[in-house]
Formats: structure tokens, sequence, C-alpha cells
């Protein structure tokens, strides 16, 4: 497992974070599945979207002030590579 950083939303922001797999995965092996989860669970789980050995990870609005969220990103290539890594996001009404 790898963890990427800690990034600070408010708890009406929506924002997306680009997570690069080229560094894990060979030229040519493209993620073809994605598996993400939030601990603790969010009021609406993130979603993501998947460009070649990029997973865009969008993180909805609606967390809860003062809570750190651990986003688990584990994507699956075509063949059939996998790589867990985890996002941090910290909820803080400034």
């Amino acid at each position: 497992m790898s963890i990427l950083g800690t990034v600070t939303q408010q708890p009406a922001d929506v924002q997306d974070y680009d997570i690069e797999f080229n560094e894990w995965f060979p030229p040519g092996d493209e993620i073809i599945d994605c598996h993400i989860a939030a601990l603790p669970s969010m009021p609406m789980p993130p979603s993501y979207a998947i460009s070649g050995q990029r997973v865009k990870v969008w993180v909805y609005a609606g967390g809860t002030n003062g809570v750190n969220y651990q986003i688990t990103v584990r994507p699956t290539t075509n063949d059939g590579r996998v790589k867990e890594v985890e996002l941090k996001v910290r909820i803080k009404e400034v």
C-alpha cells in the first residue's frame, strides 16, 4: 500500500484528484477496472474515471467537518496487475 498524501477540503467542496499509475505499470498495461472505498464511509461515496494509466477520483460534498477520510484506490490492468494506494482527505471548515 502506498500513501499518496493528504488533501484538505471544506465540507461543501467537490474536488477531483488524478492518480498516475505509470510508475507501477509498464507501458501498454492499461487500467480496465478500479475499486474505490472510503473509511469511514462518506455521505456520497467517491467515484472514479479511468484513462489509460490514470484514475481520476471524485470526492463529493458532504464530508463531516473535522473528519479524516482514507480513500483506497485499487486499479486492475488488462495484464492482471493490481496496485493499491491511499489518499487521505481531511474535511475542514474554514
